[in-house]
Parts: C-alpha cells; sequence; structure tokens
C-alpha cells in the first residue's frame, strides 16, 4: 500500500507542476491556470488508482490516458477559457506523461 500512496503523491506533484508550466508557457493565468491544477487533482488520482487495480500494461495505460484527456478536454471546453481545449489537453498530458515516465524510471 506504501508503493500506490507513494505512485499517486509522485505522479499527481509531476503532472501538476508539468501541466501547469505548460499552461503557463501558453500564457494561461487566473482562472485557466487555477483551472489547470484543480483538473488534474481530479482526473490524475482516478488514472494512477484506475491503472494499479486493473494490472497496468500498455493498453489499460492507454485507454486511461485517452480518457483523461477527453475528460480534462472536456472541463477545458465547458470552461471557455481555452481556444483549444482537446489540443490542449493531448498537449499537456502527453508533455506530463512522457516526462514522468522518464523521471520515474531515470532517477
Amino acid at each position: 500500500m506504501n508503493d500506490l500512496i507513494r505512485s499517486l503523491v509522485l505522479s499527481l506533484l509531476i503532472t501538476e507542476i508539468l501541466e501547469c508550466a505548460f499552461a503557463l508557457l501558453l500564457g494561461k493565468r487566473g482562472k485557466a491556470l487555477a483551472l489547470c491544477g484543480l483538473v488534474n487533482l481530479v482526473t490524475n488520482p482516478a488514472v494512477v488508482l484506475l491503472h494499479f487495480f486493473l494490472g497496468g500494461g500498455w493498453l489499460i495505460t492507454v485507454l486511461l490516458e485517452a480518457a483523461a484527456i477527453l475528460a480534462e478536454g472536456g472541463f477545458y471546453r465547458y470552461s471557455g477559457l481555452y481556444e483549444r481545449p482537446f489540443l490542449f489537453s493531448l498537449s499537456a498530458n502527453s508533455l506530463s506523461f512522457l516526462l514522468g515516465w522518464l523521471i520515474t524510471h531515470f532517477i
């Protein structure tokens, strides 16, 4: 269970830092930046928990990441604060997944 908690905390921390930094680089401030943090606070733990309990594997990972991209894109679209909400979600999630994978596998 300690591995699960460590994974949840580390994954959320990496995701929040990378995706919010990405939003900042794209000029997002105020409510748009706060939304980025809140959306990840909802979707990231859900993805990590489901991945853990479903046993992982590349297919599970792809399906869960796709679901997160769609859910986050929906939040961004509904807010009206993002011009291309699904493209932002795809880009931010791809960045955080790849860099997070590199960080956790090489550090």
